[in-house]
């Protein structure tokens, strides 16, 4: 009589602690590393197809180096040759995965310098040759590519680097002005544009492997698979794109920068 009473309740107990070992084991898995059972959708990696770039480097325009300026240098004459700094955005898409190797896509970015100094004076007085105006020089660079991006090394063998080239045409918008507004000179205005062509190649260090468990949730939370640091060496090839646009003003530049970036 016990027997039967007992039998009941304990049964049940039994096929409770059955169902729940078997949905925990269905919902939970070793994590590789740790040995730690870590939830299912931890693990999960959102689709990645665009990259975004925030970037800054110095910046110095090679105005001076245009032949009709004859080395006048009036870049250097006015600015002097301090380092000025751009600072830049870029947008990727990820457009297709080569088997092995990586990503390829195109790529389009804006960015933004300027350089400022006080306006020299034709006649000095008294002894100074500036006057109390300024004047400036503003850059407005941007690009489309073509970003062959590497991440072979990340994704297969984890090593956490990614090199990438970039390469495409560029068109830079530049303005020249002072206290009064947009410069004036014989007829000309101090505005205009520039043709040419984009080259850049560098490295990006992908920062998932610090904090991988951190870098799930974060992708779960907000579709960032991956963010990244890098330096690259890009070339504004900007000089009229092979003597085709005429009295272009030389605005570009060669020079190193460094950004952070994000993948989703």
């Amino acid at each position: 009589m016990i027997r039967s009473r007992l039998a009941a309740p304990l049964l049940a107990a039994v096929s409770c602690f059955a169902l729940t070992t078997t949905a925990a084991s269905r919902d939970a898995l070793a994590d590789d590393e740790t040995g730690v059972l870590s939830a299912r959708h931890k693990t999960y990696e959102s689709p990645q197809n665009f990259a975004i770039e925030i970037r800054v480097g110095g910046y110095h325009p090679r105005v001076d180096t245009a032949p009709e300026l004859k080395n006048l240098g009036p870049y250097q004459a006015e600015f002097g040759d301090g380092l000025r700094f751009e600072v830049a955005v870029e947008f990727d898409w990820q457009a297709y995965r080569i088997p092995h190797l990586g990503t390829i896509g195109p790529g389009v970015s804006l960015g933004y310098t300027s350089s400022s100094a006080l306006a020299p004076l034709v006649t000095p007085v008294n002894g100074s040759t500036l006057s109390g105006e300024t004047t400036s020089l503003d850059i407005y660079p941007t690009y489309a590519v073509a970003v062959l991006r590497v991440d072979v090394l990340s994704r297969e063998l984890h090593i956490p680097l990614v090199p990438f080239l970039k390469a495409g045409f560029g068109l830079a918008f530049w303005r020249a002005s002072n206290s009064g507004g947009t410069s004036y000179y014989n007829g000309v205005i101090g505005e205009g544009h520039t043709v040419g062509t984009q080259l850049a190649i560098g490295m990006a260090l992908d920062l998932n492997f610090l904090d991988r468990r951190t870098s799930q949730g974060f992708d779960n939370a907000t579709g960032v698979n991956h963010t990244f640091i890098f330096g690259e060496l890009q070339d504004y090839d900007l000089n009229g794109l092979w003597g085709l646009q005429a009295h272009a003003l030389y605005v570009g530049n060669e020079n190193w920068t460094l950004g952070l970036g994000f993948e989703f």
